[in-house]
């Protein structure tokens, strides 16, 4: 029973198709060849066209946007859009419809299509943009129909993700036997591969897996995690470079893939000063934390931070969105993956853990806030970004730490021992009296009693009793000329008002 189909062979199958959905966290994970293929045969044939396409985490560089023509797409179901700039785009544009939806609700959500229910029943995402009471996350007015509705259930308001069926499922592994039976013995990460298999099966649909090696024997049990059954065909890549890298960084790092003091090969911080003095006050909220999430940006240096001083920090375990447990996370553009794992989960069984509250603190970054204590960083400008694993990442977490400047495009700071100074003010003012578009909301706060702090180079914010408020201060900043004067709203002041520091 030989699975292997030829480049061709995938093309013949993939023509008729009407719906797909893709592995992938940037580039580990993703079936970079498959995805080239689609598009090779769409410019050929014009087929598949019309073509939905359902993600998790965007696979890129170019990955998902190896699809990106207005006719061979006709939908982009996923969850974040800042690594598929082309699909972005055609989302933008209104030449394609677009939803973004929490990462983590989709990867349980191919479950939920895997066992034949008409969907998911979640709370995560109230109060939100993907709330239907707000944008019900469609992206832009080409997008009518509801993926997400509100239903009730012993007197409560739950949102309800609508089941979508799944005509082939496009996945990633290292090696196939005979059988197609598939091993993700060298993979950095995991994902959903098995629950998008099931999805594709009860939908009728196909799985094609994407491969770097044939097993001339049988795969023993404990070395499978796809079985043969939920797979139709492999294809086998020749040129690992190409179409099967771990990260963008590497072709293939062992240390991605096993605990072996790795991460000292990290290289020395060049982030901005005030990137730095972020990094720093946030590295003092997770101290007495066991686990922790560390989101994109300014957050992945609480990682470096926390790796330079190991003694203190040497029993923290940190968690990604990618399913990665521990280690030091790689930084954008590999963010995923990280140096020194002591374990992978697949993405939808690691979402389970963050629903469910099982993580001390997460750090994020945040691009607007306001007077009501919202966060926003899936709109930037009028750039749709999505939401990626923001909204399930927050939903349960004990501690919610959002990290950025207080202003951007332009800003520079200095510091000199414990004083800070604005050299120059950044153009544009993060602190907002409405963000534009809500991707954290505190409005579920208290009754889970989550702690919210938002932390600038300049000053720490506290949502208390569901009211901004103004908790620390850098010394050598002015309390009216840098931080009053420059916003729209006034916070709450505490008093006292305590010093920021960094040690």
């Amino acid at each position: 029973m030989n699975k292997q189909i030829t480049q061709d062979q995938f093309r013949d199958q993939i023509r008729s198709v009407k719906s797909v959905a893709v592995t992938g966290f940037r580039w580990s994970g993703t079936p970079q060849l498959l995805l080239r293929l689609v598009r090779e045969e769409f410019d050929k044939s014009g087929e598949p066209n019309g073509l939905t396409i359902m993600f998790t985490s965007s696979a890129t560089d170019p990955g998902l946007d190896h699809l990106a023509h207005p006719d061979l797409l006709a939908c982009s179901f996923g969850s974040y859009y800042g690594s598929i700039p082309e699909i972005r785009k055609l989302v933008q544009d209104n030449k394609i419809k677009g939803y973004s939806l929490p990462q983590g609700q989709l990867s349980l959500l191919f479950r939920e299509i895997g066992r034949g229910s008409p969907g998911l029943l979640s709370t995560v995402g109230m109060h939100t943009f993907v709330d239907p009471r707000l944008d019900g996350g469609k992206l832009n007015p080409k997008t009518i129909e509801d993926a997400v509705t509100i239903e009730s259930f012993n007197g409560e308001e739950f949102l309800f993700y609508h089941s979508r069926p799944v005509d082939a499922a496009l996945i990633r592994g290292t090696i196939a036997d005979a059988n197609g039976n598939v091993s993700m013995r060298d993979e950095p990460v995991k994902t959903e591969f098995l629950s998008m298999a099931q999805a594709a099966r009860t939908s009728g649909g196909k799985i094609f897996v994407q491969i770097s090696e044939k097993s001339e024997t049988l795969l023993q049990p404990h070395e499978i995690d796809l079985p043969g059954h939920l797979v139709d065909s492999v294809i086998i890549t020749d040129d690992l470079e190409k179409d099967h890298r771990h990260t963008n960084k590497y072709i293939f790092h062992e240390g991605l893939l096993k605990n072996g003091n790795y991460s000292k090969e990290a290289g020395p911080v060049t982030d901005p000063t005030y990137k730095q003095l972020i990094g720093l006050r946030a590295l003092k909220e997770v101290q007495s934390s066991k686990n922790v999430i560390l989101g994109q940006g300014v957050p992945e240096l609480v990682g470096v931070f926390a790796r330079q001083n190991s003694e203190k920090y040497g029993q923290m375990l940190t968690f990604m969105e990618s399913g990665v447990m521990g280690g030091i996370p790689e930084r954008r553009p590999d963010f995923g993956v990280a140096l020194d794992p002591v374990a992978f989960l697949t993405q939808d069984n690691q979402f389970v853990g963050f629903n469910g509250g099982h993580i001390d603190t997460v750090v994020l970054s945040f691009v607007q806030f306001d007077e009501h204590g919202n966060v926003n960083v899936s709109l930037i400008g009028t750039e749709y970004y999505g939401c990626g694993g923001y909204i399930d990442i927050c939903h349960a977490a004990k501690k919610i730490v959002f990290v950025g400047s207080f202003t951007a495009k332009g800003l520079d700071v200095t510091r000199n021992e414990n004083t800070v100074t604005i050299e120059k003010e950044g153009s544009i003012s993060k602190v907002v009296t409405d963000v534009s578009q809500i991707t954290f909301s505190p409005c579920m706060m208290q009754e889970k009693g989550q702690e919210i702090m938002i932390i600038t180079e300049r000053c720490v914010f506290s949502i208390i009793d569901g009211k901004v408020t103004l908790t620390e201060i850098a010394d050598g900043i002015d309390l009216d000329q840098d931080i009053l004067d420059q916003m729209p709203f006034k916070p709450f002041v505490a008093e006292p008002l305590k010093q920021l520091t960094w040690d």
